[in-house]
């Protein structure tokens, strides 16, 4: 390592008032555990002890050097806000070694920054840090160690993404060297420390040798190839209209529940009494519906702002939030079912009413806007609830784009009718069918709970709710429905209906059909599209599996499960490529590619003669969080489900793909996986 450099400054850390400053540590707090530690994989870190005899009082100086990977960049301590620049905090140190004066950094580049745009302070290759220390004259400084905590950021304006900060704890003995942390030690053993607990980087053995993954490139281009690359955009794109789809159909279906129905006629006559002209009435009516979009929007908002786009993907698989989700779901069930009823408090409602009627013009029919929004909460909550948690797996433009569409579509009647009112007429009277409509809506939540309180057992290791259990419990709930549609069955606050309409009929023929479906699941027959959103079958596998044709297995014996080691070693006897599924127990696209893609014979034949197969989960108790960043080095990204193809020899990336993909794409998928392996495996011969 070379000395330490004569440009090195000192930096005097800038007051923050408390209230700040615990604001602050919170964000930090929280952000890095939601998100995994993926910074750690592009950043190595390295020690050197100067002596120093300079200054009086000062007798040592511990310099920190982090290596930065190419194409990466690292925020310096001075670099202003929202960038997060370093910020080391010395946490041990023995009793005869003191730290004199602020730590001190190498002087930064600085620069316009595209991702935060702002001028930014930041080291690209190298950042050196330099403790001044006062050490006792018995202190033995090749066992005595200084522990630290360096936080730290950083981005890659290329691709342009930027990680969550990281805090890495470091302990440094005082003759320079560092120490491995204790998990790699407690993974490995004290024997083979020096071999597989290398400093910076993953903390297991397997990751020791992350700086020979290589990605697959184009000649000498240095990009990567755009048919892999390109493949996580294509199958967000479907899934973002899906997700539209959903938010303007939960907005349409608010419409006809109790709550709003009624008031779509009784407004649409307040504004035609009270404007002299139609277009005024237009007008009025326009204002209303954009109140109604800006209250919605503004939760989709505030959601975004919690949760982040980083955040998105381990929140989704976090117990804590899926157990949450469960419990809303619960609840707006049995509210809907009628066990209670949601409501805001009465003064909040209030207020808006009296805002709304003792003003005049567009500012009174603002308030009215957000009244509605307000009165109709017990009936629209359990929509926009449904709504934002299909958010939680997503980026952070999927709950304002969702609530977006959701508060358009629920507020597009009340501009259409003011500018065609005649087509009130053609509106359905209010009538009991709102009130089955809104039961019916209950039961289906009910039934999207059980997926979540999947996830929860899944990632909990409960092994309560296995897929016959799950399944037993969504055909019960959808033969209720089916009863309940039929005027077989009725809840407490109603009466048994004399006939049924052809609507009501053709609604309960579509439940009870659903349930039958899935009777045979109960032994283990694939249930398509439908086991995505139940526990995986080879966490819960029935014998009577069996039974059925060999090109509806999923073959799961053939996979080797959190054991990367284990998967690599047999490869390479086998002499085969590594395919590694990078899955979740809470991800729902891994489940649908395992249900409808890995079961089929086309594909089966080519897990058999051409691979080994690892799966890894990256939401595991155990060692999610390791694996999630062996992905991340592995394959710059952490969506799930990514199917890497590896050479064995050299651990080296053939190919990668992330998403949901046909059956098709998934065969040429494999075909190229198995070809370029043949191709790279006699390059590193």
């Amino acid at each position: 390592m070379k000395p330490i450099p004569r440009h090195i400054r000192s930096l005097r850390l800038p007051h923050v008032p408390m209230r700040v400053a615990l604001l602050l540590l919170t964000l930090c707090a929280v952000v890095p555990v939601a998100n995994g530690q993926g910074a750690d994989v592009y950043v190595r870190w390295s020690a050197e002890a100067v002596e120093a005899d300079a200054e009086p009082g000062i007798n040592l100086q511990l310099s920190l050097r982090a290596d930065i990977t190419d194409g990466w960049k690292m925020y310096a301590m001075d670099s202003p806000r929202p960038s997060r620049g370093v910020d080391i905090t010395v946490t041990d140190a023995p009793a005869d070694v003191k730290v004199v004066g602020s730590v001190r950094q190498a002087d930064p580049r600085q620069a316009f920054d595209p991702n935060f745009q702002i001028d930014v302070t930041y080291f690209v290759g190298t950042a050196d840090f330099v403790f001044d220390l006062d050490v006792g004259p018995e202190v033995d400084r090749s066992s005595a160690m200084l522990g630290v905590d360096v936080l730290f950021q950083i981005c890659n304006d290329a691709l342009g993404i930027c990680l969550p900060p990281t805090t890495r704890p470091l302990r440094i003995r005082l003759d320079g060297s560092l120490v491995p942390s204790e998990d790699c030690l407690a993974e490995n053993g004290e024997a083979t420390a020096t071999e597989d607990c290398e400093v910076g980087d993953l903390s297991l053995g397997f990751a020791a040798g992350i700086d020979d993954l290589e990605l697959p490139r184009n000649g000498d281009s240095g990009t990567v190839s755009p048919s892999y690359s390109d493949s996580l955009v294509e199958s967000r794109a479907g899934g973002f209209f899906a997700f539209l789809l959903l938010a303007i159909g939960a907005g349409l279906a608010a419409l006809l529940t109790p709550c709003v129905f009624p008031m779509i006629p009784l407004t649409i006559s307040y504004f035609t009494r009270h404007s002299k002209r139609r277009s005024e009435a237009v007008r009025m009516a326009t204002t209303y519906g954009v109140a109604i979009v800006a209250t919605f929007t503004g939760l989709g908002v505030l959601m975004s702002l919690l949760v982040g786009a980083a955040g998105a993907q381990s929140i989704a698989a976090s117990p804590w939030v899926n157990l949450f989700i469960a419990t809303v779901l619960v609840l707006f069930a049995l509210s809907l079912l009628g066990l209670f009823e949601l409501r805001l408090p009465t003064g909040v409602v209030n207020f808006f009413n009296r805002q709304g009627t003792s003003r005049s013009g567009y500012l009174g029919v603002l308030f009215m806007g957000f009244t509605l929004t307000l009165v109709s909460f017990s009936c629209t909550a359990p929509f926009v609830g449904g709504l934002l948690a299909a958010t939680v797996g997503g980026e952070w433009f999927y709950p304002i784009v969702g609530m977006l569409a959701f508060s358009a579509a629920f507020a597009f009647p009340f501009v259409f009718l003011a500018l065609f009112p005649k087509a009130l007429d053609a509106l359905p009277r209010s009538g009991s069918w709102m009130n089955v409509f809104k039961v019916t809506l209950g039961f289906i939540e009910l039934a999207a709970a059980i997926k979540f309180l999947s996830n929860v057992d899944l990632v909990w290791g409960w092994d309560i709710i296995s897929r016959p259990l799950a399944i037993a419990a969504t055909i019960v709930i959808f033969g209720v429905a089916g009863l309940y549609l039929l005027g077989k069955l009725s809840l407490g606050h109603e009466e048994r209906p004399a006939s049924i309409g052809v609507g009501r009929l053709v609604s309960a023929v579509a439940f009870m059909a659903l349930a039958l479906y899935m009777l045979p699941g109960l032994f283990g027959a694939p249930l398509n599209a439908i086991d995505a959103f139940l526990p995986p079958r080879q966490v819960t596998d029935m014998s009577l599996y069996s039974a059925f044709p060999e090109s509806m297995a999923s073959h799961d014996d053939l996979w080797i499960t959190d054991d990367i080691d284990g998967a690599m070693n047999a490869a390479a006897a086998a002499g085969k490529p590594l395919l590694i599924d990078f899955t979740g127990y809470t991800c729902t696209n891994c489940r649908q590619m395992e249900a409808n893609v890995f079961t089929r014979a086309e594909v089966t034949e080519r897990f058999e003669r051409d691979y080994v197969l690892s799966r890894l989960y990256t939401d595991g108790l155990d060692h999610g969080e390791r694996f999630q960043r062996y992905q991340l080095g592995l394959t710059g990204t952490v969506a799930l489900p990514t199917y890497a193809v590896v050479n064995p020899v050299g651990r080296l990336l053939v190919a990668k793909k992330s998403g949901v993909m046909s059956l098709d794409d998934f065969v040429a998928f494999l075909d190229r996986g198995s070809r370029d392996y043949v191709e790279n495996h006699l390059a590193t011969r």
